[in-house]
């Protein structure tokens, strides 16, 4: 199973719309595809899940490339507030709008932008790693006249950190470094944070708490028995779906931040038909042919996990499927093997089979868990892909600027 079957067997669609608007040069190669529709459909079930259950939801943006329209149409079912993962990210949910409810997690706030952040911005929450980073944060509050809540990022013993995201409170350090940043004037502490809180276990075939969501309990009871702090927020993001809405519940889970859920591609996605379907795919064309092998432009294709996480297992040196062909009726019964590169995705190869002949300009749809914004892709909305009448809103870059679309021929 990978999501290239589920967008077959769930939103064929999808697929057919990206071919039939790409062979009339109306979508460009090397662009995610968002059914905008199906993207609100999913949205509903988890709010609606999220909401029954008193949880409360901050919605990442940095897999679909902070789209103005994906956001606007969140911010239209109800979830008004994102979570901006780095500061950059911050940066363009504001400047389209976009109400940003915590920052500082997984990417800390450099010291001459805190000012920004807290002015313009005005943020529910920081997370900070550090003293250190809370007393920057107290020092410009301060000056400003106001008070800004605070998440810890707390760090316990067996917890899991994906490489290059390790950090934050020691829990041993707990009480003795909470309680100075308690002293300052300016801060206050309502909760804790992690990532990831949960994660899809192959062998279960389920998404499953991780050791950091139990520290994350520990030491919300640490700070409210010893310190007399109120917790108000437990957050704990990982694979946020409709589906863990109870379990989030039943573990004491306040807050958590889905992205992928949203446009269906989870980890779980890819073995279960959970609620939400598959809203987006990966379009690309064939550049050249060489031998019994196409190549396939390239630029979104590496956007998907390191092989250091789940994906290793599914597709072992970086292959997969994908359906190529120009014909919308055909295409869905098109399958071929494929791979992406594993440094600068100049192109990705299709390898060829006696089923299959390739042909320079035909359509290329893979199933991806992209993250757009350490990509090149393009990012394409659109919208009547449900009821067969489809709209092309605009196209985007990873930054969620529009694009001239006078540059692919239209």
């Amino acid at each position: 199973m990978d999501f290239l079957d589920t967008i077959v067997r769930r939103n064929p669609s999808l697929i057919q719309t990206a071919v039939s608007m790409h062979q009339r040069n109306e979508l460009p190669a090397n662009s995610v595809v968002v059914d905008l529709d199906m993207v609100e459909e999913n949205a509903v079930k988890i709010l609606d899940a999220a909401a029954g259950r008193g949880i409360h939801l901050y919605f990442m943006t940095k897999q679909f490339g902070r789209n103005p329209e994906i956001c606007r149409t969140l911010n239209n079912v109800g979830i008004d507030k994102a979570v901006a993962v780095d500061l950059e990210d911050g940066i363009c949910l504001q400047k389209n709008g976009i109400r940003v409810g915590h920052i500082g997690h997984l990417v800390q706030i450099p010291k001459a932008s805190i000012r920004y952040v807290l002015s313009s911005m005005a943020p529910e929450v920081i997370t900070v790693f550090s003293y250190e980073k809370a007393l920057q944060i107290s020092e410009v509050a301060k000056d400003l006249g106001i008070v800004q809540n605070l998440l810890i990022r707390v760090v316990g013993k067996g917890d899991f950190f994906y490489p290059f995201q390790f950090g934050g409170i020691e829990e041993e350090d707990l009480l003795e470094t909470v309680g100075k940043i308690c002293e300052l004037p300016s801060v206050k502490v309502v909760g804790v944070v992690s990532f990831p809180c949960f994660r899809f276990d192959v062998k279960a075939r389920k998404t499953m708490p991780m050791p950091n969501l139990f520290t994350l309990k520990r030491t919300a009871e640490t700070l409210e028995k010893e310190l007399g702090l109120r917790i108000t927020q437990i957050n704990a993001p990982g694979d946020s779906s409709a589906q863990m809405m109870d379990q989030f519940r039943e573990l004491g889970v306040t807050h958590v931040e889905p992205g992928n859920a949203f446009t269906g591609t989870t980890p779980w996605h890819a073995f279960e038909d959970l609620p939400e379907k598959p809203a987006w795919l990966y379009l690309s064309e064939i550049s050249h042919v060489n031998g019994d092998n196409a190549y396939a432009i390239g630029g979104g294709l590496m956007s998907g996990d390191s092989p250091m996480g789940i994906w290793s297992t599914l597709y072992h040196n970086h292959r997969l499927n994908a359906l190529s062909g120009d014909n919308v009726d055909s295409i869905l019964r098109r399958k071929i093997l494929a791979e992406r590169s594993g440094y600068i995705d100049y192109y990705g190869t299709l390898y060829g089979n006696r089923e299959v002949e390739f042909s320079v300009g035909d359509s290329v749809i893979y199933g991806l868990r992209n993250q757009v914004f350490v990509s090149r892709a393009n990012v394409a909305i659109v919208k009547g892909i449900q009821s067969h009448k489809p709209v092309l809103l605009g196209i985007f870059d990873r930054l969620g600027n529009p694009i001239e679309t006078s540059f692919f021929g239209r």
